[in-house]
């Protein structure tokens, strides 16, 4: 009987293995750019999320994984390999509304705000200093649960105060988009080089190993990060170019042109 299931599981297992890899094949040089890219990715997640300044909250997030876990770079061609296609695809798939990156930032919840402030991941640390980062924000989560409405009201008044703010930028915001719709943005003329993604009115903190050197062209920039793991991208200033470590990309108030790597 045990003979049995495991060979009619292995059976099933062949099948769905074997259903999948009929819907695309790869060439080994395919491959091997897929691993290396799953690898710097994964590693650039991993770098920015254990960042002490990363906020972990959804939209943070959903930027995080919209920065690193994509195709850009990647070269578009006649798609190979797959047996059957939606008629949906045929009419081309909807695509997805990217967020404007000088839209004001959505309010951070009164959790949040207690979690990053000196009360919560900083006070385990100060408590427990040989925990690892993870572990901290971990813990304060168990003290926020346990913590009273009465001890939360510093923090919800934070909160409140942080929406109203949000709502009145929204509407300067909304009121700006309008009277800009028909102008151009300045951006318009710069282009993003292959492999990199251009994020407007954003910034990497700090140099990569690479140096501070200020460069005239993007191009003189990309030829000296090749021997750098630590690179995350190239800020363009409006004059020059200098290439910043890996980092969580934040809004930018001098109009600065990002292209994350």
């Amino acid at each position: 009987m045990i003979y049995w299931l495991l060979k009619r599981t292995n059976k099933q297992t062949n099948k769905q293995t074997n259903k999948m890899s009929t819907q695309v094949t790869f060439t080994p040089e395919q491959a091997k750019y897929l691993r290396d890219w799953f690898s710097q990715q994964s590693k650039q997640y991993v770098t920015m999320v254990m960042d002490d300044e990363f906020d972990a909250d959804e939209e943070n997030f959903e930027r995080l994984c919209d920065s690193t876990f994509n195709v850009d770079g990647f070269k578009i061609g006649q798609v190979v390999g797959r047996d059957n296609v939606e008629k949906s695809d045929k009419k081309g798939k909807k695509a997805r509304k990217v967020k404007d990156p000088n839209a004001p930032k959505q309010p951070k919840s009164s959790y949040m705000f207690w979690l990053w402030s000196d009360n919560g991941v900083e006070q385990v640390k100060k408590d427990k200093p040989d925990i690892s980062h993870k572990v901290a924000v971990s813990e304060a989560s168990k003290i926020w649960n346990t913590m009273s409405e009465e001890d939360k009201t510093v923090w919800t008044d934070m909160n409140l105060k942080a929406k109203e703010e949000y709502e009145s930028k929204m509407k300067d915001y909304n009121d700006d988009s309008s009277s800009d719709s028909s102008g151009s943005s300045g951006y318009d003329e710069i282009e993003c080089p292959e492999g990199f993604e251009m994020k407007k009115g954003m910034y990497l903190t700090g140099y990569s190993k690479a140096g501070k050197t200020k460069y005239d062209t993007i191009q003189d920039a990309i030829d000296n990060i090749k021997d750098f793991e630590d690179v995350g991208g190239i800020v363009y200033d409006g004059k020059h170019y200098t290439i910043r470590k890996i980092g969580t990309p934040k809004k930018s108030s001098n109009k600065e042109i990002l292209f994350l790597k």
